[in-house]
């Protein structure tokens, strides 16, 4: 059976400051703590979401890291 490991986004990166928000999510400004790679992060409050909002998002995540065009923002990872 393989093994993962979960660690909290806070754990990897740093947030700064709020860069736009929507109904459910916050843009930050973040940097990754090991790398010193700075990013924007879509944090999405998933507390308000149904389970079928659920659904869509994950399969968002899942098309957003297939997309590949110099004019769409790259997708790195997603983390539930």
């Amino acid at each position: 059976m393989a093994s993962t490991t979960c660690t909290r986004f806070t754990d990897e990166y740093q947030l700064y400051e709020e860069l736009g928000k929507g109904a459910f999510s916050v843009v930050k400004r973040c940097m990754k703590i090991s790398m010193g790679h700075e990013y924007a992060a879509k944090i999405i409050n998933t507390k308000k979401l149904s389970a079928r909002d659920h659904q869509k998002l994950e399969r968002e995540a899942r098309i957003c890291r297939l997309l590949k065009h110099a004019n769409i923002v790259l997708t790195l990872a997603s983390n539930d």
